[in-house]
């Protein structure tokens, strides 16, 4: 024992509490107490500490208790009374309960959190009698190890509900876009399921115009007038500052805390209406954007690893329903706002092939492909196919050139770009491009967009990606339509009878299914042809309803 604990033993009067030099006489029974991790101490009747062990007394020194830190002779009920700790006044009322005989023991948890470090203990009475009086064994025991891990497994818990919960309210806001016919009913929608849940407070969709990139606020659920008024009245320098812009920057949700560095102006009107974070999440598809939708959250800790994910995931869907819609919008439009573009690309091969091989090169078609490369066909008047192969090689962005057919003067190519072109970014934003032409290092573009879009939307999309675009002419057209009975004329007109005749009893044969419920011998044979004659009627059929078919794109 240091000399903290050694000391004089003190002792009481004859009526007293029995003297702590009686536990010198039972040296196992004071060493094995004093062995105890647990803090222990005996009171008399009254609640006066008449024995500690080395554990308490440690506890005492530790936490400047102001006397001996053996506190004999201290009143522990008084103790507990004057204390302004929590639990202190139930353990006091417990103990004398049990000193008083209403009960044989009593047990408390309670915090006892220092200034640096969190801790509980359990404390435990227990009433005893020694020569024909009454005692209480009190001990207390650190519980901080265990409490920690029941708080930590109650957040897990807490955390995953959350999850759960969030993840359906996510599910539930895709699915119920289905039906949706335009993009203000979309983002309606959203803003208004998610700032009614009971997870987030407010909801917003914006979107950023100008060469400065002010920030506009198109719909908003749970936001004062004032706050959207003064959102979009923000300066170009405020708005660069805000998570809005960083979303847009680096195309993922974007998180900002009410304590964070880049608070910026958003928050700090988040703040005025009680939200304490939020979460900027872009909409797009492929290159497109859409917009920013953003959500506000009265909790400094929201918005998680997990939760940014599943805003992600509902970004990406959200970019791709308002590309849906201006798709369907576009496909049934019988007035369309025409678009033509003029674009000097150095990284675009159109550019560069039309430039140095002194040629023409028309784009003809292109598929996106599903690692954000294109695959795109042109014809190339004016050049033959070395010089073609030549000029890919020195283009970074270009790769497996592969000629398709040659003819006089001229060929077809196939080949994938690896960067944005313009005519694959005007495609994300539901344009359909009607002609793509490159001579001497330019590209024309015709494209057209239905109208009452958001052209200013897909305007400064293609300046923002192409600095020296320039937009020639926009014009309202009437679109020529064709009903299904024209379509069904014209494609019968370019059918012969045999071919109609392969092509429908092909399909009614199942030749189309997969696996195939007859073969092409069976089906020719129902003609008494041979199976190579039906293939070469069916595949000049299927040709010519295909060019009828991607036509109607151009």
């Amino acid at each position: 024992m240091d000399d903290a604990t050694e000391g004089p033993t003190e002792t009481y009067g004859s009526e007293g509490p029995p003297r702590t030099d009686e536990f010198e006489t039972h040296p196992l029974a004071k060493a094995s107490l004093d062995a105890l991790p647990t803090q222990v101490a005996i009171l008399d009747g009254a609640g006066d500490i008449v024995y500690t062990n080395h554990a308490w007394q440690r506890f005492a020194r530790d936490n400047d208790f102001p006397g001996s830190p053996q506190m004999l002779g201290t009143n522990y009920l008084s103790v507990c009374d004057t204390s302004t700790g929590a639990g202190a006044s139930d353990a006091g009322r417990g103990i004398r309960s049990v000193l008083d005989g209403e009960r044989d023991e009593f047990s408390l948890e309670y915090p006892c959190h220092g200034p640096d470090e969190r801790r509980w203990f359990a404390m435990r009475a227990i009433r005893f009698r020694h020569d024909g009086r009454r005692f209480a064994l009190v001990l207390h025991l650190d519980v901080t190890e265990r409490k920690l891990s029941e708080l930590d497994a109650e957040r897990q818990n807490t955390q995953l509900r959350t999850v759960d919960s969030i993840n359906v309210l996510i599910r539930d806001i895709i699915q119920s876009l289905l039906e949706v016919e335009t993009r203000a009913e979309l983002e309606d929608i959203v803003c208004d399921r998610l700032a009614e849940s009971v997870h987030y407070e407010a909801a917003w969709v914006a979107s950023t115009s100008g060469q400065d990139q002010t920030i506009s606020v198109r719909t908003s659920t749970g936001m004062d007038e004032s706050s959207v008024t003064s959102i979009d009245q923000l300066t170009a320098d405020e708005a660069k500052q805000t998570g809005v812009r960083s979303a847009l920057n680096s195309d993922r949700p974007t998180v900002v805390h009410a304590t964070g560095d880049a608070a910026g102006a958003v928050q700090s009107l988040g703040l005025d209406d009680g939200y304490r974070s939020y979460v900027a999440v872009p909409l797009q598809y492929r290159d497109a954007r859409y917009g920013v939708l953003v959500v506000h959250s009265n909790t400094e800790t929201a918005f998680s690893e997990w939760e940014r994910a599943a805003f992600a995931v509902l970004g990406e869907t959200l970019g791709h329903a308002s590309n849906a819609i201006e798709n369907r919008r576009l496909l049934y439009a019988d007035f369309v706002t025409e678009l033509e573009f003029v674009v000097g690309d150095p990284e675009s091969f159109l550019t560069v092939l039309s430039a140095r091989a002194d040629c023409e090169v028309e784009l003809t078609g292109f598929v996106p492909l599903a690692n954000d490369a294109v695959l795109q066909y042109a014809t190339v008047d004016g050049t033959d196919a070395a010089t073609v192969e030549a000029v890919a090689e020195t283009v970074d962005t270009v790769e497996n050139v592969s000629v398709i057919s040659t003819y006089d003067d001229g060929l077809r190519l196939e080949y994938a770009v690896s960067n944005t072109s313009l005519v694959s970014l005007l495609a994300e934003y539901g344009v359909n491009v009607h002609t793509a032409t490159a001579v001497d290092g330019d590209v024309r573009v015709t494209a057209e967009a239905v109208t009452g879009a958001d052209i200013r939307e897909v305007i400064e999309a293609v300046r923002s990606e192409f600095t020296n675009a320039e937009l020639i002419a926009k014009r309202e057209v009437k679109r020529e339509t064709q009903t299904l009975s024209e379509y069904w004329d014209e494609l019968t007109e370019r059918l012969t009878d045999r071919q109609l005749s392969m092509l429908r009893a092909a399909y009614h044969a199942g030749f189309f299914e997969w696996p195939r419920e007859s073969s092409g011998e069976e089906v020719a044979a129902s003609f008494d042809l041979s199976a190579a004659t039906f293939h070469e009627h069916t595949r000049i059929g299927l040709e010519k309803m295909l060019t009828m078919l991607f036509d109607r794109e151009r």
